[in-house]
């Protein structure tokens, strides 16, 4: 059984999938020209489904293919965004030490 968590992300890989899409038809790209050296055109067209979960490599070189950030691939307008981007967020690592005893 699926859970809500499941069909969010099947929903999200969809969105991916037309952002890809609509991103290789600006380009002027067939799917064939689009993967040709960047992925497999079976993977592409998955991709394109939302059928297939690309790696960040994937989505980079295909971003790079066709003009546009991996950022462009992945945002579907449901993220809310940050106050302040984490590139530009100040901040120190968590500090190490032993775990609280039981």
């Amino acid at each position: 059984m699926a859970t809500k968590e499941d069909e969010e992300y099947e929903q999200y890989l969809r969105l991916v999938g037309e952002n890809v899409r609509k991103a290789r038809w600006k380009a002027g790209l067939t799917q064939e020209q689009a993967a040709s050296g960047v992925v497999a055109f079976r993977i592409l067209a998955e991709i394109e489904r939302g059928a297939a979960n690309p790696t960040l490599q994937t989505l980079f070189s295909l971003g790079r293919r066709l003009g546009v950030s991996v950022k462009d691939l992945v945002e579907t307008g449901h993220e809310v965004p940050l106050d302040v981007p984490l590139r530009d967020v100040q901040t120190e690592p968590p500090k190490r030490g032993r775990k609280p005893k039981k």
